[in-house]
């Protein structure tokens, strides 16, 4: 069972970061675009590399999501450039599989004149990146008053002749400007991902990536999907009856069916009072806006446990109100690991419950018939193992999650001294 094409994860990059600030992404989608056809005209890359240089380029502003307010793209893409390349150039190293790229980020807004003595084998490739991104917000923000022809004052300074080259033929070949004018690159630029290949691995280490990604916004997202995923998998080995299939698909579902959770206002999720049903009900569409943004594109037994999440063994949950005879065991290991997760981790408003105030409430829902009576116990009966591993696995994650962020702080200060 393959549970994501190596195309599917360049999509998914795409609209998880889209559910945060879609204009940032877009802006690197249709720098994604440029970069591709300009590389293409260079006749010194394979099919597969071209794709990879172009999921690389859509998320090329990645580090933006963290470091920047986004509420002035122009601003922080072209007059304070240095702190999103950093952070991208370190997230992309330490948290992706395309590190042997990731140099590039800290490069790519670095003036052509300055790059004479780096010795960087993608250098080149880092300075397409700028006049790429540099053309795409002046020909995005100004329209038909966008003179390209005005950014060859730029040469030999902040781009290379070569960048010029490579445009001039793309334009000629491709006719960039009306396919951008007209969205007929969206549907090309799709294709281009078709002859990406990735193996098992580095999807399942773009799978992480978002998970990291969830924490842009507040970090203890990143402590509550290591806890679901933790806890749903050592609940599986517990009861020690699913499928290798059905463990993989449970596994992926664990990291991903919280992801339309980006959607949800933080003063909803944060709100330190009872929230109002029309409150309530803007949380309750993360399920639906987890499944646009799944189904067809991971296995569909990996969506359908995912949007499970909040279903209830009775009939009583959210959102379709399916009981256990609709369910498969996955489903309900991933319901009890949602709700120990949202019963364990720390929030602003409140502390973590006990083991015992844990238990408790599990054994009521149980009685209710809520949760699968067998899933309930099997995490009961290990509490002190399970959550001692949870513990462990989030020591780990939010360890490197903190290097990534120290490491940051340090290449900042180094550059801007």
């Amino acid at each position: 069972m393959e549970i994501v094409t190596s195309k599917d994860i360049c999509i998914l990059c795409r609209e998880v970061l889209r559910l945060i600030d879609k204009r940032v992404i877009d802006h690197g989608s249709r720098t994604a675009y440029i970069m591709y056809r300009m590389l293409q005209c260079s006749e010194k890359y394979e099919d597969f590399e071209l794709a990879e240089f172009a999921l690389f380029s859509m998320i090329h502003d990645i580090g933006a999501y963290k470091v920047e307010k986004t509420s002035e793209i122009l601003k922080f893409d072209v007059t304070e450039t240095l702190p999103h390349s950093i952070y991208g150039s370190l997230f992309m190293k330490y948290v992706s599989p395309m590190e042997p790229l990731s140099k590039i980020l800290m490069y790519h807004h670095v003036d052509y004149s300055k790059l004479a003595d780096v010795n960087y084998e993608h250098k080149d490739v880092a300075n397409f990146l700028n006049f790429a991104s540099f053309l795409d917000i002046y020909n995005h923000s100004m329209g038909d008053r966008f003179d390209y022809n005005r950014m060859r004052s730029y040469l030999g300074k902040k781009f290379s002749s070569r960048c010029f080259e490579l445009f001039d033929l793309a334009e000629a070949r491709y006719d960039i400007f009306s396919h951008l004018k007209t969205e007929e690159w969206r549907d090309e630029l799709d294709s281009f991902y078709d002859d990406i290949m990735f193996s098992d691995e580095e999807k399942d280490k773009f799978i992480d990536m978002l998970m990291y990604i969830s924490g842009f916004r507040v970090e203890y997202n990143v402590v509550d999907t290591v806890t679901t995923t933790c806890v749903a998998t050592e609940i599986a080995n517990r009861l020690g009856s699913l499928s290798t299939e059905e463990y993989s698909a449970l596994y992926y579902a664990s990291l991903l069916h919280d992801v339309g959770m980006l959607t949800v206002p933080l003063e909803i999720i944060d709100a330190p009072r009872k929230l109002t049903p029309e409150e309530f009900n803007t949380i309750r569409q993360h399920v639906s806006v987890t499944e646009t943004l799944l189904r067809g594109r991971v296995h569909d037994n990996v969506t359908n446990i995912a949007v499970s999440h909040h279903e209830r063994c009775d009939g009583s949950g959210y959102p379709k109100k399916i009981s256990n005879v609709e369910m498969n065991m996955p489903m309900m290991i991933l319901q009890v690991a949602d709700t120990v997760t949202g019963l364990t981790c720390i929030r602003k408003f409140r502390e973590p419950k006990s083991k015992d105030a844990v238990i408790s409430i599990l054994t009521d829902e149980v009685n209710h018939n809520r949760y699968h009576h067998g899933v309930v116990m099997a995490f009961i009966n290990n509490y002190d193992s399970i959550m001692e591993i949870v513990q462990k696995r989030s020591n780990e994650v939010m360890g490197n999650w903190k290097k990534l962020n120290s490491q940051y702080e340090v290449v900042k200060k180094s550059l801007v001294k």
